[in-house]
Formats: C-alpha cells, structure tokens, sequence
C-alpha cells in the first residue's frame, strides 16, 4: 500500500508541474499581429530589400497576394472588414481586399488595377500616379464600404480600438499565373513584404500595435541577386534595412483625408507578452531539466518507501 500511495504522490507531483508549463505548439511561420487604436488603421509599409526587387513597377506589377488571419470580422455597425492598397503618395481610389472571414489562414489574389464598387474616379495603379515607388500604404482594416462616396453619404462605420488581423506576407506579381501558385515558399515574386518589414513603418495612423510572432520562415532564402529577367535600375539593395528605428522613406507624402493625423504608436518589440491566443515560448532546457528532476524525486520515494519495508 505503501508503494501504492508513494507513486501516486509522484504521478500527482509531475502532473502538477506540467500543468504550469505553457505548452503551445510554435507557429509554422512568422507573422505580425496588427491591432488598431481608433478608426482608419494604417501605415505606409517599404518593400524588402531581400526580394527580387527593393521597388514597385506599377506598369506592369498587378497582382498581389496576401496571407492573413482574420481576427475581427465586423466594424461597430455589423459591416464587413476589408483592407486597403494605396499607391504612395497615396491617392483615391484604393484598391480593396475582400477578406475571407474565416479565422484560418488565408491566401488571397488581388488585382491591383481594381477600385471599390461606387468609386467614380479611375485606377490610380499606374506610373504616372504612383511614383514612390519604395513604398505602399496598406489599411489593413476598413469598414466594407466606399471611401469616394463617405463624403456625401451617412456613414458612422469605424473600425474600434482592440480591432485586429493576422498578417504573414504581401507579395506583389508581374505575372498572374505565379501570384495564383504562390504559397510563401517560391522566390517568384517582384517585390514583398515580410513580418519583419510590416513590424517598422514610416508613417502612419491609428495603429495601436504591431506584434512580430516569430515562426519558422515561410519562404526559402531569397537573398541572391534577380534573374536576368530583372531590370538593371531595380538592384537590390545592399543592406538590410535597420530595425532599430522604423523607416524613414523620403518620398513618402501625407495621404488625403484625415491622413494629416499624427503617426500611430511605434511598433511593439518582440519582447511584448503574447496576447490570448497567441503561442507562447517556452525553453526547450527548462522543460527536460524539469522533467530530469521529476523522474529524480520519483526514483528517491520509491527507493525511500522500499528501504522502509526492508528494515521492518
């Protein structure tokens, strides 16, 4: 009974310790968690220099594709969420991402060239309309509705503090057929935005938090020089961009509208505590040295129970 009651002492020991260890599976790749703080969430976001190109042709450069996680479906009114393409210096109209409201992981193609269903003004997705072509305002919220007509209609849509999306990649395609077959993991696209790129920003409004998760990279390595297909004036560049401070892209302008508003908060560090539903990281070492010193204490209180009932 005695050694009964010893090893059902240390099964209800172990059993307590693990229960207090965090155990979540580490993500399959990195991503940002993008939060906003009031209404009309955005930043203007550089394209990473260890793609193929460090720049945006918007001539022939038409499709993108974006891997999200829909986090917050609706705005204050029941609408639809949706997000947003600028050109920079940004100008209406946008271009819209119909989010798949799932909560799962997504990959969705947008084509660049198309506006919202009421916009009466043309596709500004050209070169003489964009010209920093380093850069690109992404609203990553946005009431499901049209920004030319909000002027003329009643609209009490906003998007509300607390707000979020998962974001894992933007690539952007000169060639339809490669946006449709990219998965993360082909060194196909023109020109992209990393995690690591949508964590820093050089302006932007109303976005509260910009949390890096960090996962296993869901690309292969894309450092190597372009193809021959690339264009001489669109070398990459040298150095990676410092991640000690957000960008700072001089061409960037103020977007119209209520884009004259101070800059959002800077984004958070990877220092931040995981927000519920989030993976948390725990040491590999720690656990086995738990573990150890677990199997440790098992093996003294047998031995101490066993020694007892031999010397009686």
């Amino acid at each position: 009974m005695k050694k009964i009651a010893a090893l059902f002492i240390a099964v209800l020991l172990i059993a307590s310790i693990v229960a207090v260890i965090p155990v979540n599976a580490a993500e399959e790749f990195s991503y940002v968690h993008i939060t906003a703080s009031g209404n009309d969430p955005y930043a203007t976001f550089t394209f990473s220099p260890d793609g193929n190109n460090d720049t945006i042709d918007p001539d022939t450069v038409k499709w993108a594709v974006i891997k999200y996680r829909t986090i917050t479906e609706t705005d204050n009114t029941g609408v639809q969420l949706i997000g947003q393409f600028y050109i920079t210096p940004a100008a209406e109209p946008f271009v819209p991402i119909k989010y798949n409201h799932t909560g799962n992981w997504e990959i969705l193609v947008v084509d660049l060239t198309t506006v919202s269903e009421k916009a009466t003004l043309s596709s500004a997705w050209n070169s003489k309309k964009y010209t920093s072509t380093s850069t690109i305002r992404f609203d990553p919220l946005e009431s499901n509705r049209d920004a030319e007509a909000a002027h003329n209609e009643e609209d009490d849509a906003v998007v509300s503090d607390g707000d979020s999306i998962d974001i894992a990649f933007i690539a952007f395609f000169d060639n339809e057929d490669d946006a449709k077959a990219y998965d993360g993991t082909q060194n196909t696209p023109y020109c992209q935005l990393m995690p690591e790129d949508l964590e820093w920003y050089s302006d932007g409004y109303n976005i509260g938090d910009i949390e890096y998760i960090e996962g296993k990279k869901p690309h292969t390595d894309t450092t190597a020089a372009a193809t021959t297909e690339k264009e001489p004036d669109t070398e990459p560049a040298t150095e990676a961009p410092s991640t000690d401070a957000p960008a700072t892209d001089a061409t960037t302008t103020a977007a119209p509208d209520n884009t004259t508003a101070e800059a959002g908060d800077s984004a958070a560090t990877t220092d931040n505590a995981p927000e519920d539903g989030k993976t948390s990281k725990f040491p590999g070492w720690a656990i086995a040295l738990i573990a150890v010193a677990a199997v440790v204490l098992v093996a003294a209180i047998i031995t101490g129970v066993v020694s007892k009932n031999k010397k009686k």
